[in-house]
């Protein structure tokens, strides 16, 4: 079994997915500083 292939998909499918809710955590932090002025 060739363990890079695995690291490379788990990659690429955590990659996705973190900058996804990085991305909601930053909206969600502007739309509170927005409401809080």
């Amino acid at each position: 079994m060739d363990h890079t292939l695995t690291t490379a998909t788990w990659f690429w499918l955590l990659v996705p997915m973190l900058l996804l809710v990085l991305f909601s955590l930053v909206s969600l932090m502007l739309h509170s500083l927005r409401g809080a002025r």
